[in-house]
């Protein structure tokens, strides 16, 4: 059971301010999302708020350390057995680990289709955008599933594409499937990246160089409370 799906009587008050956030961001965006607003639905003080992260930046940080963190502990709960079948399963069970956070945190969504958009890069969204690409590469790497490619840039970018493009273009692309996060949908786009990818990672164009966004806020993603 995730924090989105607990009362906040049962989160602590880090986790609840935490998970307040992340939909108050989600929805409003950092810069328009008062501490005061969050001590308010999270039913804790400015002051603990203040305690536990200082900042409302250090508050965002948190969120997305959180974020990332949903991801990496879907890939951890895949069964080992799985991985050890077939190129194939591992794949397989790699991408529907990730789409299943997509798929039941609609807040999470919310958030990263925000953190990728041209206003909020300006002001630190790429550290998280960033951070999921990097996470994707390392899934690759310990499930041994790269290689095939020059220089390694274009498989994890590959895979970020496929699976977060439709939370990037979540409203555009719901004007032609409305249903594109329900169950239904999410089955029939899990299958098609699933062929895709097992079909063999395609080399980036000869052309194309890869970069990080620049940011003056590395995301550090490390234990959450």
């Amino acid at each position: 059971m995730t924090d989105a799906e607990l009362p906040l009587a049962d989160l602590t008050g880090k986790a609840r301010i935490r998970h307040v956030a992340l939909h108050l961001f989600a929805i409003r965006g950092c810069a328009q999302t008062p501490l005061r607003l969050i001590a308010e639905k999270a039913l804790v003080s400015l002051a603990l708020i203040s305690h536990h992260f200082g900042t409302k930046h250090a508050l965002r940080d948190a969120v997305e350390k959180y974020i990332v963190s949903c991801f990496e502990k879907a890939i951890d709960d895949i069964p080992p057995t799985a991985l050890r079948r077939s190129d194939a399963d591992a794949m397989k069970q790699l991408v529907e680990s990730l789409e299943r956070v997509l798929n039941t945190r609609p807040e999470i969504r919310g958030y990263i289709r925000r953190a990728a958009s041209e206003t909020y890069m300006t002001v630190g969204g790429a550290a998280l955008i960033d951070a999921l690409i990097k996470m994707t590469e390392n899934a690759l790497v310990r499930m041994s599933l790269g290689g095939g490619d020059r220089d390694g840039a274009w498989q994890p970018m590959q895979l970020f594409l496929l699976v977060f493009g439709p939370t990037l273009l979540e409203p555009a692309l719901q004007r032609r499937v409305p249903d594109l996060f329900e169950q239904g949908s999410a089955q029939v786009r899990l299958r098609s990246n699933v062929r895709l990818l097992q079909s063999g990672f395609a080399p980036p164009p000869r052309t194309a160089t890869l970069a990080t966004f620049p940011t003056e806020r590395p995301l550090r993603v490390g234990a959450q409370a």
